[in-house]
């Protein structure tokens, strides 16, 4: 199923990330329609693009190394012209300023396409590449978060219970019934507190 929403997406031009999937799997199928270059990782983006120019056979490895980052993205963009490059890494999360920049110059470019990554919180600067970009979730990795559902259940069983000894001797009702809140108040805060931490 995340097959077919990557394949879809690229087929559109639209750069994709995907939540704790291999992309590596998507490979075969995706060079088997375009050109598509494996680079495992974002960082360090002058050693990807070293790696991309090499792998679409521009210039030998040692003489890209001489380039700039500047350089070689100009590179990439004048030897891209009419063709559909499909890149590919995992790890979105090690994304850094300067690779998000650097990612961020291909991903606008019309003839590249990037399909990524991540299992968990990325950098601040990875969050403009990430708007860029199409997401792909599957459903199983939905994660719900109960614990405020059973902070505020025992709460509610902390009050009633408070309330039902307070008015044993059915003296100042409204009070203990005033005091029982507060206490049921203070016990919610107290697990949220806790549940944060």
């Amino acid at each position: 199923m995340i097959q077919h929403k990557v394949f879809d997406c690229v087929n559109s031009n639209k750069s994709v990330l995907v939540y704790r999937e291999d992309v590596h799997k998507f490979l075969p199928d995706l060079a088997n329609r375009w050109t598509a270059i494996f680079v495992k990782d974002p960082v360090p983006p002058k050693q990807k693009l070293i790696d991309i120019a090499e792998k679409l056979g521009f210039a030998k490895r040692e003489r890209l190394r001489r380039k700039t980052i500047e350089e070689l993205k100009e590179l990439i963009k004048e030897k891209t012209k009419n063709k559909k490059i499909v890149i590919l890494f995992n790890h979105f999360e090690r994304t850094t300023q300067l690779a998000a920049d650097t990612w961020g110059f291909l991903i606008n470019l019309d003839s590249i396409v990037i399909v990524a990554s991540y299992s968990k919180n990325f950098k601040a600067a990875a969050y403009t590449l990430f708007r860029q970009m199409e997401h792909i979730r599957e459903e199983m990795h939905e994660e719900i978060d109960i614990k405020y559902s059973i902070f505020a259940i025992i709460t509610v069983l902390g009050l009633f219970s408070y309330i039902k000894l307070a008015t044993a001797n059915n003296a100042y009702i409204a009070s203990m019934l005033l005091a029982g809140i507060w206490f049921g108040l203070i016990v919610f805060r107290t697990f949220i507190f806790v549940g944060r931490g």
